[in-house]
């Protein structure tokens, strides 16, 4: 094309426009609304930054936690570990209150995760694994290209703007949190698992204040991306609470209230190999599991200073029916335990009281059935391996308290949690207590068992007309407070 040509041609497109100018302004409209829309639908930098890459390898971890930096502390281990002793050191003076992640997967190693620009490019000699703007750190070549391939197995597709996955990323982002599987909550509770299966997936946030830790966040018994729908207000994650955590029983390691039994008892009673034996030894059929199920209960385990056990696990809940519904299941129990070679005692009734001297106090006005206590006197021995009773108040339903390696209560201890609460389960313990006796087993944190108490509730996230319908909840709102003792070196309120 020469230079005469070109000229024309601009020429002639310039007299187009200015003959049309409708058609030159429409062009104009156009293109600036596509552009417009080319910007609007790019992706924000929030969606990019840490939540959504968070979201991305939490599919390849177990478990991960968030930590804020504090240079006033040791280095933690983990850094030197991944890092190298001058390395860690420097990195860790320049983290400053800045947030880190430290991530646990099947393999059973633990990965430092830490943002790109704190490393920057001293990444000599480390072996690590990046993906979206953060460095995932491993102990040896074999568990990174482990790691990799678990990131490749996972969905590419983000979590929804107002997801329970998204509201846990951004925690694990802004924070102190915790996020958790049901692969984690196995390997670290040991033997208890089963009974925790209500809150097998979690995420909370976490607070310290004081020698006081607080948490608040969602447990369910599925994984949270599983989470479809939300509660009308939202997600909850407060851990604002600072009230003096409540007193319990002072002979009490273990309390535990909750609106439906089988909110600790339901995986259990769920497994074939703990139906089979309970319809066929002892009559407990699928009719009369159900109703167990969603019966309200108490438990408590108490420390027993003398006898053969540490401890002695006692039960109480309103059974529907009273004593004559179940006497053909204790019945059976009883046949059983006698087989066994176990000794059956009823203790003496007391005797009735004279019309001169009717009871007047609440307690005595409690009409109580002799107690079945069973014994074990094999080789010489005389200790009680447990028992039941009914207890009953008038306007009430019979109340069964059983005992295991210990009698059962005479005194209720049963406590109703109230309806205007939404309250499903409260649970109080001491913690390090139960370390000292040797019946907390499982791989708990050590702050955790160097606790003096930890208490906690949970509560329907979406709730139902009917809390003892629900078994179809999954999501459960959870709190709580862990009190430290001196021992286990609290820090400063943090935020």
């Amino acid at each position: 094309m020469t230079a005469t040509d070109a000229f024309l041609k601009i020429s002639i497109y310039r007299s187009i426009a200015q003959s049309l100018p409708v058609t030159a302004s429409g062009l104009g409209t156009v293109l600036l609304a596509g552009l417009t829309g080319v910007i609007l639908t790019q992706p924000s930098r929030q969606d990019d930054g840490p939540p959504a890459s968070l979201s991305r390898i939490s599919g390849a971890f177990s478990l991960m936690q968030s930590f804020h930096g504090d240079s006033k502390r040791p280095v933690p281990k983990l850094w030197n570990q991944r890092l190298g002793l001058l390395r860690a050191g420097n990195l860790w003076k320049r983290q400053g209150r800045s947030i880190w992640w430290q991530g646990w997967s099947e393999d059973g190693d633990a990965y430092l995760i830490l943002p790109d620009e704190l490393l920057g490019t001293d990444t000599k000699n480390l072996r690590k694994h990046q993906v979206s703007g953060l460095t995932l750190l491993g102990s040896d070549e074999l568990h990174r290209q482990q790691l990799i391939q678990r990131l490749e197995r996972q969905s590419e597709l983000p979590a929804q703007p107002k997801s329970l996955q998204k509201r846990c990323m951004r925690q694990l982002a802004q924070g102190p949190a915790v996020f958790w599987t049901s692969d984690a909550l196995a390997a670290i509770s040991g033997t208890t698992a089963p009974l925790l299966q209500q809150g097998s997936h979690g995420c909370l946030a976490l607070r310290l204040y004081g020698n006081t830790l607080h948490w608040g966040g969602v447990v369910g018994n599925r994984s949270i991306t599983l989470a479809a729908s939300q509660p009308k207000q939202g997600w909850n994650f407060s851990v604002s609470d600072r009230q003096k955590p409540p007193d319990f029983d002072n002979a009490s390691l273990l309390e535990v209230h909750g609106a439906r039994a089988d909110l600790i008892l339901g995986t259990l009673l769920s497994r074939q190999i703990i139906q089979e034996p309970l319809e066929s030894q002892y009559g407990v059929n699928q009719a009369i599991r159900s109703r167990l199920a969603l019966s309200p209960f108490s438990l408590r385990l108490q420390q027993q200073t003398k006898g053969a056990y540490r401890a002695g696990l006692q039960f109480q809940a309103p059974l529907p029916g009273g004593a004559d519904a179940w006497t053909s299941v204790f019945d059976r129990v009883s046949s059983r335990l006698e087989e066994r070679g176990f000794q059956r005692s009823t203790p003496k009734p007391s005797p009735s009281p004279s019309p001169s001297q009717t009871p007047t106090s609440k307690q005595d006005k409690d009409k109580k059935t002799d107690a079945v206590i069973w014994k074990d006197q094999r080789g010489g021995q005389n200790k009680i391996v447990g028992g039941w009773r009914w207890l009953q108040k008038p306007g009430t339903l019979p109340l069964l308290s059983a005992g295991l390696a210990s009698l059962p209560d005479s005194k209720p201890f049963y406590q109703t949690l109230p309806v205007a609460t939404d309250s499903a389960l409260k649970l109080h313990a001491r913690p390090r207590n139960l370390v000292a006796l040797g019946l907390m087993n499982g791989a708990w944190p050590v702050l955790l068992k160097q606790a003096d108490s930890l208490h906690l509730q949970i509560k329907p996230a979406i709730v139902s007309a009917n809390l003892k319908t629900s078994g179809q909840q999954a999501w459960w709102e959870i709190s709580g407070q862990l009190v430290l003792s001196s021992a286990a070196d609290p820090s400063e309120d943090s935020d």
